[in-house]
């Protein structure tokens, strides 16, 4: 609750010196895509100005008058969308807001060669402002960075976290001044890369997430455990939609734009670049619950506790979502009308569609310790996982496989790739999981039996590659000639080699 504030600050000394290119405001940063279409999608994020300010921002662009766009005045971003742009060749863009600018480059798409994306998640805060990461995801020169969910924690910053389901502009600088850090980290890099950024359960205050169609969740009692089993979100609809906005807001339009019932907005699309057609999936904002759905499962905390039930067979519920009706509609469409010129289908989610975790026999949650041993370990059945519900599963698994796509994810599992089994143990779509941003979760692939080759669902997958405890970035290169993906986990050590058991060759058309 400690709160603060500085007026007027003035700082005298002979051993200060003055550097005007490290100034972080009044843009803090910039991100943008830039598609096939020639269509522009740029988001700058400033500086939390007051609400009751009214700033415009202007952005310039060779050969075209100045574009304006109000700054929204709750997650203090400005949108620009610019159509029919030559992407022949480099096109410098410059924003200006209060007084300052903020510049860079957007690059033409990658023609003729291969793509290289570099994909990142789960930054609780630690390691801030991981020099030598960027460092080493600079030198491998990526054409694309994705940040698959997990961009501030309770720890990033420090002073934690304020949670209220009213709107108010004190939660609301609580998570932007957190995931300032995130645009300090990035931003020289972002200036001149197009980027994605999907946000993960962090991102909104939860620790797991189940969105149940954007409703409110229950915080009669808090917004601990039981706000969260009881499905939803625990903040207001303002504090989600700043998120999405300032997360979110560089891709293009959505797919299907219209809000959810109780206002917050969606942000599923498709973003065709250079050879390939990417799908950007919301995962976890349409997921049922388990908790009512299932009470002979005792779930507390997305666990269940109940000794004689069996995630494997007793874990169906009819109708319960995982993508949602809307979102599936979409990705059939998706698949069934690739862009033109497409080579590869590349799907983005925040969490594979796997419980891939293991804990010692015993355990029934993961807030106890890990430990080292794990003699015992086994798959265990963590509902906030994309494993569940396996209906709505099998049928996300069916139309990715059908499109012959690549599934890149964070999330809820260590840094593995390898290859998902559909129905009847019919070989599926190729995923990879990134290794963690900061501090090695508390997350392991390491079954007791080394024959275990299907999750506590009953899941099977081949598993070509895992590295438990690490940290890192997942880089994939694409290789329009050759239609094959290269696929490496790698530390964010400079120079450092791929994690043992990578790099791997996948081809997402073979049978």
């Amino acid at each position: 609750e400690g709160r603060f504030a500085f007026s007027k600050l003035v700082l005298t000394g002979s051993k200060l010196d003055r550097h005007p290119e490290q100034a972080f405001g009044p843009i803090q940063w910039v991100t943008h895509t830039f598609d096939n279409d020639g269509t522009l999608c740029l988001l700058a994020q400033g500086a939390p100005f007051g609400r009751s300010e009214k700033l415009e921002a202007e952005l310039h662009l060779p050969g075209r008058e100045p574009q304006f766009a109000t700054l929204d005045p709750v997650s203090r971003s400005a949108r620009f969308r610019v159509i029919r742009m030559s992407g022949a060749a480099e096109i410098p863009y410059e924003v200006k807001l209060a007084g300052e600018s903020f510049k860079g480059v957007v690059r033409p798409a990658p023609a003729g060669r291969p793509v290289k994306i570099a994909s990142l998640g789960g930054d609780d805060g630690t390691g801030f402002p991981h020099s030598e990461l960027v460092q080493a995801v600079r030198d491998q020169k990526p054409d694309l960075v994705t940040f698959l969910g997990g961009h501030v924690d309770e720890a990033t910053g420090g002073y934690g976290q304020v949670f209220d389901h009213r709107p108010g502009d004190r939660v609301v600088v609580c998570y932007l001044r957190k995931f300032a850090l995130h645009g300090w980290i990035w931003r020289d890099l972002l200036r001149d890369t197009p980027s994605i950024t999907l946000p993960g359960e962090r991102d909104v205050f939860h620790r797991k997430l189940w969105g149940a169609n954007g409703k409110q969740s229950d915080i009669t009692r808090g917004y601990g455990v039981l706000a969260e089993d009881s499905g939803g979100y625990k903040m207001s609809v303002e504090f989600v939609n700043a998120v999405h906005r300032s997360q979110t807001g560089n891709l293009p339009d959505p797919a299907d734009p219209a809000p959810c019932a109780s206002g917050i907005s969606v942000y599923f699309t498709r973003f065709a670049w250079g050879p390939l057609d990417l799908v950007l999936l919301a995962d976890q904002q349409f997921k049922s619950a388990p908790k009512a759905l299932l009470p002979a499962a005792k779930i507390e905390d997305g666990w269940p506790r109940a000794n004689d039930w069996n995630p494997a067979t007793d874990a169906t519920v009819d109708d319960a979502d995982l993508l949602g009706l809307r979102q599936e509609a979409f990705l059939d469409r998706w698949v069934r009308s690739p862009a033109k010129g497409a080579k590869f289908r590349v799907a983005l989610s925040q969490n594979p569609f796997l419980a891939l975790r293991t804990l010692p026999a015993a355990a029934k949650s993961d807030v106890d310790p890990l430990g080292d041993d794990v003699s015992t370990d086994a798959p265990k059945p963590d509902f906030a996982a994309n494993a569940w519900p396996p209906q709505a599963r099998a049928k996300a698994l069916k139309l990715l496989a059908d499109a012959k796509a690549i599934h890149l994810s964070g999330g809820r599992a260590p840094a593995a790739t390898g290859r998902y089994r559909l129905d009847a143990g019919k070989p599926g779509l190729w995923w990879t999981t990134a290794a963690s941003t900061s501090a090695a979760p508390a997350v392991r692939w390491q079954p007791a039996s080394e024959d275990t080759r299907a999750d506590a669902f009953g899941h099977s997958f081949d598993l070509s590659a895992v590295a438990n405890a690490a940290t890192g970035y997942l880089l994939t290169t694409w290789d329009p000639a050759s239609g094959k993906v290269r696929v490496e986990n790698r530390s964010g050590a400079a120079d450092s080699p791929p994690f043992p058991g990578w790099p791997l060759t996948l081809d997402p058309a073979s049978p």
